[in-house]
């Protein structure tokens, strides 16, 4: 929804511009405008506050997966047990009971943890994003720039690197969070 909407205003912007009926060399000149666009997902990769967020997941991620590793061990050594000829009937519907209550622990500890992993990075996303769509209204607003987009969501095919703005947002994301 968001591509068609800046579709129809690029489109509309392009066409009001272009198709008038003296469209000549001079207007033409006159009624060119710039627009301005920037890379979301890079700034929200490259910036301090994206690496931050980047990194605690990493750490969640990388928790979960131990966790995950040693319920796995857990079932594993009562498979080992459960291959010993000797054990009586009752340790072995003991142990089958065990090894049944792991495996349903581990399946809901992993549907858990996808979960949380992914409720936090899009927590962290939702974020980040509101901070700099707020940052690059106010650039905008500074700097009396007619429209900036983010040139994936708009579909941009070529631009000239001279109207892209994500270098000089991430900077001054950078310091509004070293703030």
């Amino acid at each position: 929804m968001r591509k068609a909407l800046i579709g129809a205003v690029l489109s509309a912007a392009l066409i009001t511009g272009i198709s008038s009926p003296s469209f000549s060399a001079e207007k033409k000149s006159q009624q060119v405008f710039a627009v301005y666009y920037v890379d979301m997902q890079r700034i929200i990769n490259e910036s301090v506050k994206g690496k931050q967020a980047k990194t605690i997941i990493e750490n969640k991620i990388s928790q979960a997966k131990k966790k995950i590793e040693q319920m796995k061990k857990e079932i594993d050594q009562i498979k080992q047990k459960l291959q010993n000829p000797v054990i009586s009937k009752q340790e072995k519907s003991k142990l089958e009971d065990q090894l049944q209550q792991k495996i349903r622990d581990l399946q809901r500890y992993q549907q858990d943890a996808q979960i949380e992993i992914m409720n936090l990075e899009k927590k962290y996303t939702m974020e980040l994003i509101k901070e700099v769509v707020k940052l690059i209204q106010n650039y905008q607003k500074e700097k009396n720039i007619p429209m900036i987009v983010d040139a994936r969501e708009a579909g941009i095919i070529a631009a000239s690197p001279k109207y892209d703005l994500t270098e000089t947002i991430i900077k001054l994301y950078n310091q509004q969070a070293g703030k």
